[in-house]
């Protein structure tokens, strides 16, 4: 990811964090507390290190300066990190150890992918949101498939879609790109949109894969 997208994603994210921390501060019962727990999956080693160690570096500042200035409405943010090293295992692992600490996890940012995948089935049971800012699954854009799933800013999904829709726009239009190729060495793309129905499914996972054998660009 670029560092201005990055860093784009990183605003975003924290701002949606500042607000769902003061919709969490407004109830009654929430009237007493003083300090609230914002758990932290980065990677700051593995593969993906020189994308996260940034990004986990800028979001640790980011709640000291709230802290500096007094907190979201008065209440102070407890921060506490896990290294998941991008790994799914031990993603799981770091979000049971985290997640009952300090009075209660607020909000889970998975930062993975496939960590998402694994939260996406504990996080309505533990009544936990999960903030996936520019990636995790496809299905969460709408929000009443995975009520406890947050796609600030898309899905690598809907980047891909945009992709395709702007060298459409510049062919002149989606129905162009029927043949057209890709560069040697470069894979082929295929965008399969929200189809929950079974049957719907079923009917797109069939084209995609006849579209993919006959063209580059295929889209459902």
């Amino acid at each position: 990811m670029k560092p201005k997208i990055l860093s784009l994603v990183a605003l975003v994210t924290l701002a949606a964090l500042t607000s769902v921390a003061t919709a969490q501060t407004k109830p009654a019962a929430k009237a007493e507390a003083k300090e609230q727990f914002f758990p932290g999956l980065p990677y700051r080693t593995g593969p993906f290190a020189p994308n996260g160690v940034p990004w986990a570096n800028g979001y640790s500042d980011y709640l000291k300066l709230i802290n500096a200035k007094g907190g979201i409405n008065g209440v102070k943010i407890i921060y506490e990190e896990c290294e998941t090293g991008y790994d799914t295992a031990r993603g799981v692992e770091c979000y049971e150890r985290l997640k009952g600490k300090h009075g209660g996890a607020t909000v889970f940012q998975p930062l993975s992918t496939g960590i998402t995948f694994a939260l996406t089935e504990k996080a309505p049971g533990d009544k936990i949101p999960l903030i996936t800012a520019g990636y995790g699954r496809s299905e969460s854009q709408d929000g009443t498939v995975f009520k406890w799933n947050f796609p600030l800013a898309g899905t690598y999904w809907l980047a891909a879609d945009v992709l395709v829709q702007t060298i459409g726009k510049k062919e002149g239009g989606l129905d162009k790109l029927k043949g057209k190729k890709s560069h040697p060495g470069l894979p082929r793309l295929a965008i399969w949109q929200r189809a929950y129905s079974p049957a719907a499914r079923a009917r797109c996972h069939a084209w995609l894969h006849a579209a993919i054998a006959a063209s580059d660009l295929a889209r459902c």
